[in-house]
């Protein structure tokens, strides 16, 4: 509860305390005022752990900005890289095309010598068989032959005819020789050519080969590269998109609890108001009681539930519904629901709650400052400023409120202080410690 709080509810307390000497704040608005409390409690908890998770999905929101920049540069040298491999594609392709075009020039050209060989040898045959025939010719006649031509001339100019018959012959002989060396080197030339051009055709194939694989591997570097860069371009956008998701959720939550705030300290205005007017209206009950009434005589009080015994003591406890630390300032007395509930004492109905941690529940003011609270009730029997006279029915018992279970929670005050009601059926009248 906050200082404004606390000073409000001493301040109220006070002055009906001053006023009268025998009312003072019903039990209910004070319990509610501490039922409001614990709330603010647990939402201002609950509010230090959004703002926790508001900082934590803050941090989150930086890092996914500091991993899409790391992925944003990884992007652009992905991008480098593929425009880099494409352009090593592109360039391996041209020299590849290149090298193709040069390999096959080559292999024309080596199609061309294979044909040109080809002819010189046809051309060499022919010359070969010309050679034959006059070395078959001088092998039939024989070398004397040559001189029996010369010397078996008649005349001079069968002489003359004869000798150069011979010298032709020869000069032919030797014609055909020349040629058929010559076109054999022409055919040893050819051969020398066309292993050249084969040996080139082959080279340039090879490069080719080479330089088409290497316009593969970058196109296939290029293509990985653009995986890549769609990879990173969705991470990127997912983990943004994720974080601020986080983000908006938390600052959502952090703006209910915030609400939920502006709600409970209304709600506390509103039962600081309330306790003023309940006090003011137990004040004018209790005058007019103190003028009609005579004072309590013995100081006892008749049971509320005959027949049934106290199930649970006042004091520090822990919240048997909700679990928190909690002073529980009044006797259970457990009994079936719908049994009925009677008055401890003469008084005057003060006040009658519905809902909140009591239900529905009765406040009875009495002589001497002396107050009674019934509570957990399915039902009440009476109503606002009613007199009631001692052991007359208040209402029925029930499990209304934060309840585990039919019972009755009564409560005694003396001057607003919850004393031990067991102290009115013989035990010691002692004003129980751990409600302030």
């Amino acid at each position: 509860m906050s200082l404004m709080l606390r000073a409000a509810m001493a301040l109220l307390m006070a002055s009906a305390v001053m006023a009268v000497g025998t009312v003072e704040v019903s039990p209910v608005q004070a319990e509610s005022l501490d039922s409001i409390k614990s709330a603010q409690k647990v939402n201002a908890n609950r509010m230090d752990d959004t703002e926790q998770a508001l900082e934590g999905a803050k941090k989150r929101i930086r890092k996914a900005v500091t991993a899409a920049t790391i992925a944003q540069r990884k992007f652009e040298n992905a991008q480098r890289e593929k425009k880099s491999a494409q352009r090593e594609a592109r360039r391996s392709a041209a020299v590849a095309d290149q090298l193709r075009r040069e390999a096959a020039y080559a292999e024309s050209e080596y199609a061309l010598g294979v044909r040109a060989k080809v002819r010189i040898q046809a051309k060499l045959e022919s010359q070969r068989n010309d050679m034959d025939s006059v070395a078959r010719a001088v092998y039939q006649q024989g070398p004397i032959n040559e001189l029996e031509v010369i010397f078996n001339s008649n005349t001079p100019a069968d002489f003359t005819a004869n000798l150069v018959a011979v010298d032709y012959i020869s000069r032919q002989q030797q014609n055909v020789e020349t040629a058929i060396m010559v076109t054999q080197a022409e055919v040893n030339m050819q051969e020398v050519r066309l292993k050249e051009l084969s040996s080139k055709a082959s080279v340039a194939s090879d490069r080719a080969r080479v330089q088409l694989r290497k316009a593969e591997q970058a196109l296939a570097k290029a293509t990985a590269k653009q995986r890549e860069v769609v990879k990173l371009r969705a991470a990127k956008k997912a983990a943004l998109k994720k974080a601020r998701q986080y983000a908006g959720q938390v600052k959502l939550r952090y703006q209910r609890l915030k609400k939920e705030e502006r709600r409970l300290q209304t709600a506390a205005k509103k039962a600081i108001a309330a306790a003023a007017k309940a006090a003011a209206q137990a004040k004018a009950r209790a005058q007019a009681q103190a003028q009609n009434q005579g004072q309590n005589s013995s100081g006892e009080l008749s049971w509320p539930v005959p027949g049934y015994s106290k199930s649970g003591s006042v004091g520090p406890r822990i919240h048997p519904i909700y679990g928190y630390n909690s002073c529980h300032t009044g006797i259970d007395i457990g009994a079936p629901s719908g049994l009925s509930v009677k008055a401890a004492e003469s008084g005057t109905v003060a006040t009658i709650s519905r809902g909140g941690i009591y239900g529905n529940a009765v406040l009875l003011v009495h002589a001497n400052g002396l107050t009674t609270f019934y509570a957990h009730l399915s039902s009440t029997s009476v109503q606002i400023g009613q007199s009631v006279g001692a052991g007359e029915q208040v209402g029925l018992v029930g499990s209304t409120g934060w309840s585990t279970g039919p019972h009755l929670h009564f409560e005694t005050r003396i001057n607003g202080t919850p004393y031990d009601p067991m102290g009115w059926f013989g035990g010691a009248k002692t004003q129980i410690g751990c409600s302030n």
